[in-house]
């Protein structure tokens, strides 16, 4: 029974990663894609979960917790930058990108 609930999650971690792989690629706006790109780290971190319970070893415990505390920042960084209520020099706009 637990190896049929394992290939289950393997299944749907696989479905996921396929989906937010996509996004990334197909995204039409930037938000989508770094939206995408933040599932994909919540996607490994899932991953690296599941190999932990296969192989019954928690050794890569501070890796989940320092790759969930860099994707934090690295979210909420980004959606400071792109928030409608952000100063000017705070946002990043596509049209001034080639602008000095």
């Amino acid at each position: 029974m637990t190896q049929v609930l394992i290939w289950a999650a393997v299944a749907m971690i696989a479905a996921a990663a396929g989906l937010a792989l996509w996004r990334l690629t197909a995204g039409p706006a930037t938000l989508d894609r770094i939206v995408s790109a933040d599932v994909l780290v919540s996607i490994v971190l899932v991953t690296i979960c599941v190999l932990m319970v296969v192989f019954g070893d928690t050794s890569a415990l501070p890796i989940l917790l320092v790759l969930s505390m860099v994707a934090f920042t690295g979210g909420v960084s980004v959606a400071r930058m792109l928030a409608p209520g952000a100063p000017a020099r705070q946002r990043f706009r596509r049209d001034q990108e080639g602008r000095s």
